[in-house]
């Protein structure tokens, strides 16, 4: 086990020297520096996130009123670079998460 702990460790620095762990730490970095503005994506998320998990209503018109209704701040050029390099590094990190677990086998129902 602890060869998978070192080569975890590598993967991690192999992680954090990548173009899209850089870019966005850096992106995140300049939108935390405007405390209005990553306030206001922090309310926008919350708000993306009720609606996404309330019950009766239609998510997809009520998600684009409220695409509508942040318009402004999702165009902002700070907010929009943040927003861009967190899907490139989730994607990557999808990605890395899939390479690691394929051919492993996790039955629990049959034990």
């Amino acid at each position: 086990m602890r060869e998978v702990i070192v080569a975890s460790k590598r993967l991690n620095a192999d992680i954090k020297a990548t173009t899209e762990y850089k870019t966005y730490i850096d992106t995140k970095r300049a939108l935390y520096d405007n405390i209005d503005l990553s306030n206001r994506l922090r309310e926008f998320r919350n708000r993306n996130y009720e609606l996404q998990n309330r019950q009766g209503v239609n998510p997809y018109e009520e998600v684009s009123n409220l695409v509508r209704e942040y318009d402004e701040l999702l165009h902002n050029s700070v907010v929009s670079d943040f927003l861009k390099a967190e899907q490139r590094i989730c994607k990557m990190m999808q990605e890395v998460y899939c390479s690691i677990a394929e051919g492993l086998e996790f039955d629990y129902l049959d034990e």
